[in-house]
C-alpha cells in the first residue's frame, strides 16, 4: 500500500518531466523471488525503475542505507514499503535480511555498483558481488537492468534537477543470466566472482546497445550512424 500510495502521487509529475522506453518488460517473473541487478545513474533511478515494477503488478524492494531509515517520516515510508537495511556504519551489509525477504519472494531491486557512477560518461563501475550472492543463495533469477535518461532529469550528485527538457528514460530489461553451472558449485568465491564477471559483461553489452538506440534517435535522418561506447 506504501508503494501505490506513492505511486499515485508521484505518476503525474513523471508524465511531464519525462517519456518513457522501456523494453523487455515480459522478462519480469509474475510472481516469486527475483533479483533485478541494474546500473545507477541519478538518484531518480529507484523512483523510475520502481515506476516500471510496479506498472508489471509486481512490488518492488529496495536495498537502502540504514540513515534513510532514521528520517522520521521517510523511515516509516522504508519500512512500509518493505525496503531491506542496509547498515554501513556497523559494517553490516544487509545480506541475511536481503535473502530473507528473497525466500519470502520479493522482487529485490539492487545497484551493484554500490553507489551512482562516478564515470562522468556515466560508464559502469566496478560491481560488488552483493546481487550475484544473493542470487546463487536464494535460487532467484538474476535479471540484468541497463538504463539511461534519469541523469537528464536530476544528474549525478546533483540536487538541481531539470524539469523542463522531457528527456526519454530509457530501461531494457535483459534475459535471466544462466547461473546454473555455478549454482552447481555452492557458496564458493570463485562461483560468485565468476558469476560477477557475467553481470558486468551483460550491463555493458545491455548499455552499448542503450547508448546505439539513443544516439540514433537523436541522428538526422540520413546520417552516418557512429558507435557510441560507455
Amino acid at each position: 500500500m506504501a508503494w501505490w500510495v506513492a505511486f499515485l502521487i508521484c505518476k503525474p509529475i513523471l508524465m511531464l518531466v519525462r517519456r518513457r522506453d522501456w523494453r523487455g518488460v515480459e522478462r519480469i517473473p509474475a510472481r516469486g523471488p527475483v533479483v533485478l541487478a541494474a546500473n545507477h545513474v541519478s538518484e531518480l533511478d529507484p523512483l523510475l525503475v520502481a515506476e516500471m515494477v510496479l506498472a508489471q503488478g509486481r512490488t518492488p524492494a529496495f536495498l537502502a542505507k540504514s540513515s534513510l531509515f532514521e528520517e522520521g517520516i521517510v523511515g516509516r515510508w522504508f519500512r512500509a514499503a518493505g525496503h531491506v537495511e542496509v547498515d554501513r556504519s556497523h559494517g553490516a551489509d544487509g545480506f541475511g535480511a536481503a535473502l530473507a525477504a528473497l525466500r519470502s519472494g520479493a522482487l529485490l531491486v539492487v545497484y551493484p555498483e554500490g553507489t551512482i557512477t562516478k564515470d562522468p560518461d556515466g560508464r559502469l563501475m566496478e560491481l560488488k558481488t552483493g546481487a550475484v550472492r544473493l542470487a546463487l543463495e536464494s535460487g532467484a533469477p538474476l535479471i540484468p537492468v541497463a538504463q539511461r535518461g534519469a541523469e537528464e532529469i536530476l544528474p549525478a550528485y546533483s540536487h538541481r534537477p531539470k524539469l523542463f527538457k522531457r528527456p526519454t528514460v530509457t530501461i531494457d530489461i535483459g534475459p535471466p543470466l544462466d547461473l546454473t553451472d555455478l549454482r552447481q558449485l555452492g557458496p564458493d568465491p570463485e562461483a560468485v566472482i565468476a558469476g560477477t564477471r557475467r553481470l558486468a559483461d551483460a550491463l555493458t553489452r545491455m548499455l552499448d546497445q542503450v547508448a546505439e538506440r539513443r544516439g540514433a534517435s537523436h541522428r538526422p535522418t540520413g546520417s552516418r550512424q557512429r558507435r557510441t561506447s560507455w
